[in-house]
This record gives C-alpha cells, sequence and structure tokens, in this order.
C-alpha cells in the first residue's frame, strides 16, 4: 500500500494539494453543492483517471491483487478527504459546532465519497467514462432525491448518496456499491 501511496503522491501532488485545500474550507463551511462536486471532481482524478488513460498496467505490474490496488486507491481517496475536512471542522467551526455534529458531518462525506468512488469504477469497468456518466448519475441522483417534500413521497431520499435521509440507509446503499464495484473490477477488469 505504501508504494501506491507514494506513486499517487509523485504523479498527482498538485492536485491533491489544490483539492486539499478545497476540501478544507468548503466542507467546513457546509455548502453541500460546492462539496458534493468537489468531492465529485476530485474521485475522478484518483484511479478511475488512471484506468481509463491507460496508467493501469503500471499500477498493476506492482505485486499487488486487483483487491488491493481497488482498496488502496479507496482508502487514500477517503483520507484525501477526510483529513483536511475534519481538520477544517476542527479548527474553523470549534465551538460551533457539538461532536457529534462534526462526527456526522464527517461520516455524510465518508458516504458520499464512498458511492461516487463505486459509480466511477463501476463506469470504468463497464466501458464508460470517469466524468460524464457519473456526472450524469450525480444530476439524477440529485433530482431523484429531491422530488417530493416528505420522505413518505419519495423513499429514494432514504438511501440517496448526496441527500442521506436516513444515514444508515444510505451508507448500507453506498457500501453496496463499493462491493459491486470491487466484484465487477476483479472480473471484468478495465475495459478499453
Amino acid at each position: 500500500m505504501e508504494v501506491y501511496f507514494q506513486k499517487e503522491f509523485t504523479e498527482k501532488s498538485g492536485r491533491i494539494f489544490i483539492f486539499s485545500l478545497i476540501f478544507l474550507f468548503f466542507i467546513t463551511f457546509d455548502i453541500p453543492f460546492l462539496t458534493l462536486f468537489f468531492i465529485f471532481l476530485f474521485l475522478t482524478n484518483m484511479i478511475g483517471h488512471d484506468l481509463r488513460n491507460g496508467k493501469f498496467s503500471l499500477i498493476i505490474s506492482l505485486p499487488y491483487s486487483y483487491r488491493e490496488v481497488f482498496f488502496s486507491s479507496y482508502v487514500l481517496s477517503l483520507l484525501l478527504i477526510v483529513i483536511p475536512s475534519s481538520i477544517g471542522l476542527a479548527f474553523f467551526n470549534f465551538g460551533s459546532l457539538y461532536l457529534s455534529m462534526a462526527l456526522l458531518k464527517i461520516l455524510s462525506v465518508i458516504i458520499l465519497a464512498t458511492a461516487y468512488f463505486a459509480i466511477i469504477i463501476i463506469s470504468v469497468t463497464l466501458g464508460g467514462d470517469t466524468f460524464g456518466i457519473p456526472f450524469l448519475i450525480l444530476i439524477v441522483d440529485g433530482i431523484l432525491g429531491a422530488i417530493g417534500s416528505s420522505y413518505a413521497v419519495n423513499p429514494y431520499k432514504y438511501i440517496s448518496p448526496s441527500h442521506q435521509g436516513n444515514v444508515w440507509a444510505s451508507l448500507i446503499f453506498s457500501v453496496f456499491l463499493l462491493l459491486l464495484s470491487l466484484y465487477l473490477f476483479e472480473k471484468r477488469g478495465v475495459q478499453k
């Protein structure tokens, strides 16, 4: 895992730095649309970008299995999103947020990142791109989650990665998407 982290930091250090600064501020100040958009944009630049642009042969030439590369990328992506946002929550909103609210905010960011990491991997393994199809899914998710004024009218709000009507239901849905993407990644490989 350490070799994979070093590879990512040397190849993508500029992007990682810029997005870390963005996560430090936008997740902290609770701007939902910008938070969602920048997390999505960051995830499109991680392993999905490497898979789509033919850099996967370099990654898999390391002595790691598909599963290890998948989870290394997932863990790195989560850490690069959660650490700056946690620092931002600790410093900028100190005293105005209770600890449980800050932890809930971090959990919602993890759910969102998990779901869209999985959607991007699913798109790439099925022969799609890293931005177009996942961006359409992001828009559809936003529209479907916003339909209706109550959860009785729209049960999709419960599992929506962006609306998260029920945090635990959306966590389960995100983990399901992650496991599906892992299965497709291992079984189908990368489509060109």
